[in-house]
């Protein structure tokens, strides 16, 4: 078992290297090349764009270096759909790669404060999934972190089918609209900024709760 899941983390180490070597990420940086080599792919580009963006964005390969050099090949229609199947994809190799390597550690060695919420995850897995990707959206940790909790793949699966679908459709829109502004835009906005957002609503939902259910309150007393 320890051998089967040294080989299965080395294994995404292996593909990004052997992609930094062959000149990957460099060809992400030019939506030309891109959009080059997406055209002499023929009817195998949308497979590449899917495998690729599900592939690698688990491993800290933003998906926005998939949808900008996409949204020259592809139509708005076909950006949408495709970059919502990578995304997906995107969760469930994150999900299952925590799950697979991390999960009986997690099980084991969990405060039984973090416990408690662990059990609460997997009573309201579909409604927290959705929420988790309102507002996390396609950060990687958010992958692992569903998959070392007791969440069931199925609810999983679909939470993040729903809760990925608002985002797609907004930055599938800002990119084929706005294009390089939007992008130019984006990379102007400090990152902490989206976890303090991200916060400020998981607060917010925790105290209306806590209003509603007074025991709530007792509880984390």
């Amino acid at each position: 078992m320890l051998l089967k899941r040294i080989v299965l983390l080395s294994l995404p180490a292996g593909i990004l290297g052997g992609l930094y070597v062959a000149g990957f990420f460099d060809l992400l940086a030019e939506p030309e090349r891109v959009r080059a080599a997406l055209d002499e792919l023929g009817v195998w580009a949308p497979i590449l764009y899917v495998s690729a963006f599900a592939i690698l964005e688990p491993f800290f390969v933003p998906g926005l270096a998939f949808m900008l050099p996409g949204a020259l090949y592809f139509s708005f229609a076909e950006l949408f759909w495709l970059s919502w199947l990578g995304s997906l994809g995107a969760g469930i190799v994150g999900f299952s790669f925590a799950r697979f390597l991390g999960r009986d550690y997690a099980e084991r060695h969990m405060p039984e404060r973090l416990r408690r919420y662990d059990e609460g995850l997997a009573r309201h897995g579909l409604r927290t999934v959705i929420l988790i990707r309102l507002t996390l959206f396609l950060a990687p940790p958010a992958h692992w972190l569903l998959g070392l909790s007791q969440v069931r793949f199925g609810a999983f699966v679909l939470g993040t089918a729903i809760g990925f679908l608002p985002g797609i459709a907004l930055i599938t829109f800002l990119i084929v609209y706005l294009g390089e502004s939007f992008a130019q835009g984006l990379g102007k906005w400090p990152p902490w900024l989206f976890a303090g957002v991200a916060v400020a609503i998981l607060l917010a939902l925790r105290v209306r709760r806590q209003r509603a259910d007074p025991r709530a309150e007792a509880d984390q007393a």
